[in-house]
């Protein structure tokens, strides 16, 4: 587990941080939690913890000076994420020279933080295997790590694809789709396989998506027995099909569980997966109710509620999702994403962006195509 501690004035955001995150299932412990950044800092120097979230804003000491104590006076390299309300974010980036690792937009997303601490694993990792061969520790240079441990160029993986497949795998059990969680497993598998993780990575997947099945069937005690078996952290269990018979066996129990339904899907199930498969074009929710036969109000109200968040803002986060991959693995102008992914004004699209990620457009495509 990787040591993490959080520092935050606003109670009921450390509080947030205590209870909305399941920090064990994304591979981190956490250690402790401050106020202000001098307390952090006495944290810091008892822990040594291996990420830090801290607030912008805080009493004593703030955010940016945090950071400019650790990393200039006390030569700390550890990972560094930045929480910060919108109206604070250009003054959260003057943090940049300090490398800081990621920014986070208040109020908190549970399934946005968990992606952030599931991409950080692998650089974490890293940095312990680094100790591991060398001794030492070059926030720098790796490439000068990966030579050390007899390796020409950098271990990735794709984490969004990762994270993809997992709520497909989660989708599938919730609708006991036996064929589809066969495929969803072997697909797991196949990108753990040729993408040539390391144990510890691939570790850190399973474990994520495990935590995410517990919090989905933590209530439902013929699932939980089958949650707490210990397979489903044995990697050795994988490849030998218990992972996918876990999974089966999940399903079954949970259709069990539940009351007889129509066999009929929920409208928001079909405008889900309207959605992931049009979002590029224009949508509006009036349209999908009509071809479902729904009250576009009730379909609202329905998608909010089992979804989390509005169909709205599913969409953009649809289309700024894919908006992320096209900047890592092409070419295209801002503006050709944009329209391609139906903004009409790339002054809008680059607006969500920056919302959803933290970042502009064109700062996200210089940092991850270097």
């Amino acid at each position: 587990m990787h040591k993490v501690i959080v520092a935050d004035d606003e109670p009921y955001t450390l509080e947030g941080w205590r209870t909305m995150i399941d920090w064990q299932a994304c591979g981190y412990e956490l250690c402790g939690t401050a106020t202000d950044g001098e307390e952090a800092l006495s944290l810091i120097g008892a822990i040594e913890p291996d990420l830090v979230v801290t607030d912008i804003q805080m009493p004593v000491l703030d955010g940016l000076g945090l950071i400019r104590t650790m990393r200039e006076e006390l030569k700390n390299n550890a990972k560094i994420v930045i929480a910060t309300g919108y109206s604070e974010f250009g003054y959260a980036k003057q943090a940049i020279q300090y490398q800081v690792d990621e920014y986070v937009l208040k109020p908190l997303v549970t399934e946005e933080i968990h992606q952030i601490l599931l991409e950080l694993i692998p650089p974490l990792n890293q940095r312990r295997d680094e100790k591991k061969y060398t001794g030492t520790v070059d926030p720098g240079s790796e490439m000068a790590t990966h030579r050390s441990i007899g390796l020409d160029t950098p271990e990735h993986y794709d984490h969004e694809g990762m994270l993809s497949l997992s709520r497909q795998l989660l989708v599938a059990i919730e609708a006991g789709d036996v064929g589809e969680i066969q495929a969803v497993v072997d697909k797991i598998l196949c990108l753990i396989v040729r993408s040539e993780m390391s144990l510890s990575q691939a570790q850190s997947v399973i474990r994520y998506m495990h935590g995410e099945l517990l919090r989905k069937f933590s209530e439902k005690k013929d699932c939980m027995l089958l949650l707490q078996e210990r397979a489903w952290h044995e990697a050795e269990s994988w490849t030998s099909g218990k992972l996918k018979g876990l999974c089966i066996q999940l399903s079954e129990r949970l259709s069990q569980s539940l009351p007889k339904k129509s066999t009929m899907r929920s409208p928001v199930a079909e405008a889900i997966e309207y959605l992931n498969e049009h979002y590029c074009t224009k949508i509006k929710l009036q349209d999908i109710a009509q071809q479902i036969h729904v009250n576009s109000a009730y379909l609202g109200q329905q998608f909010k509620q089992e979804v989390g968040v509005s169909f709205s803002e599913y969409i953009h986060r649809l289309r700024i999702e894919e908006a992320r991959k096209l900047l890592r693995r092409t070419h295209m102008k801002i503006s050709d994403i944009a329209s391609k992914l139906g903004y009409h004004d790339a002054e809008y699209f680059t607006d969500k962006f920056k919302a959803l990620t933290g970042e502009l457009p064109s700062v996200y495509k210089n940092k991850n195509q270097g």
